[in-house]
């Protein structure tokens, strides 16, 4: 008994292709803005697999729909810049490479030495380089000099002198004493 049952398609069967022909009749008989009203949205998402819907997207394609101008334009650059660490930027730049782009000549050209040197206290670095203490030790080493020559120069009149008098006043000369008698008690 169960065999002719199963060959005319049993009552789930023929109750299913009852609902499809009544189904279809229905959706082309009422609006379609009823019918979504009884649809619960929420439940019809869950159902999706976003893994496999995400799986028949072309990437490469959906890339090149974007407008890149325009999705800049978009982007608010001052939150953008607020939000970078810039302590931990700088410590990823290569400065000697950096320095080694920079054209230095081109960078002086455009220093106002004059407006720069206008605030320099030249007379407080003229002290702290020490130049006044040489210059005034270069003048007395060159006075001390001068003394010296001077001392040695009259030193030598004072012989030729004392050998002057001693000749017209015919003294002898191995009989005079070599120095003041003061300073021949000393040394």
């Amino acid at each position: 008994m169960s065999a002719p049952a199963e060959s005319s398609g049993g009552p789930g069967q023929i109750l299913g292709r009852l609902a499809g022909k009544v189904t279809g009749r229905v959706v082309e008989t009422v609006q379609p803005d009823i019918i979504l009203q009884h649809v619960d949205v929420d439940a019809l998402v869950d159902r999706i697999d976003i893994n496999r819907l995400l799986e028949k997207v072309d990437a490469n394609h959906l890339l090149d729909r974007i407008e890149v101008d325009r999705l800049i334009d978009r982007i608010d650059l001052e939150h953008l810049i607020d939000r970078i660490d810039m302590d931990r930027l700088i410590d990823r730049i290569d400065v000697e490479r950096l320095l080694g782009r920079v054209d230095l000549n081109r960078v002086l050209a455009t220093v106002d030495l004059d407006a720069l040197l206008r605030d320099v206290d030249l007379e407080g670095l003229v002290q702290r380089s020490g130049v006044p203490d040489i210059v005034a030790e270069s003048t007395s080493r060159v006075a001390g000099s001068a003394l010296d020559l001077a001392r040695r120069q009259l030193a030598g009149l004072d012989a030729v002198l004392a050998r002057v008098v001693n000749h017209l006043l015919r003294r002898d000369a191995p009989s005079q004493p070599s120095a003041p008698p003061l300073l021949l008690e000393e040394a």
